[in-house]
């Protein structure tokens, strides 16, 4: 065993003891092990440690994605899609905003989005 897997065993038993529960061993262990993994998969930068930030945009199909640049706040060249990585399906896609009637007759702008030619996933 790890140094990590002794250090939590040790904490879960005080924790056990002070709650009385009756678990099993595997069950803790398991626990734990997968508390660390949500509590450390932050996507970080090896090289200064800050967190990366990215941002959210749902398509035409009501498909999530996510991008480093903000999209809503990009300037776009009339019908030529710009392409970014999405950190969702991991490809690079092709974005097109389009100009669209909402249901209560206002306009809003939505985004079309297409998996790029060139990827190769």
């Amino acid at each position: 065993m790890w140094i990590g897997e002794l250090v939590m065993k040790e904490e879960l038993k005080k924790v056990k003891l002070k709650l009385g529960l009756k678990l099993n061993v595997k069950q803790l262990l398991v626990g734990s092990s997968l508390l660390i993994l949500l509590c450390s998969c932050a996507s970080t930068n090896p090289v200064t440690g800050e967190e990366e930030t990215h941002y959210p945009l749902i398509d035409t199909r009501l498909k999530m994605h996510k991008y480093k640049d903000n999209i809503q706040w990009q300037l776009f060249v009339k019908n030529n899609p710009r392409t970014e990585y999405c950190s969702v399906h991991f490809v690079w896609e092709d974005i097109l905003p389009l100009y669209r009637p909402s249901g209560d007759g206002e306009y809003r702008w939505v985004y079309q989005v297409n998996k790029n030619k060139k990827s190769w996933k």
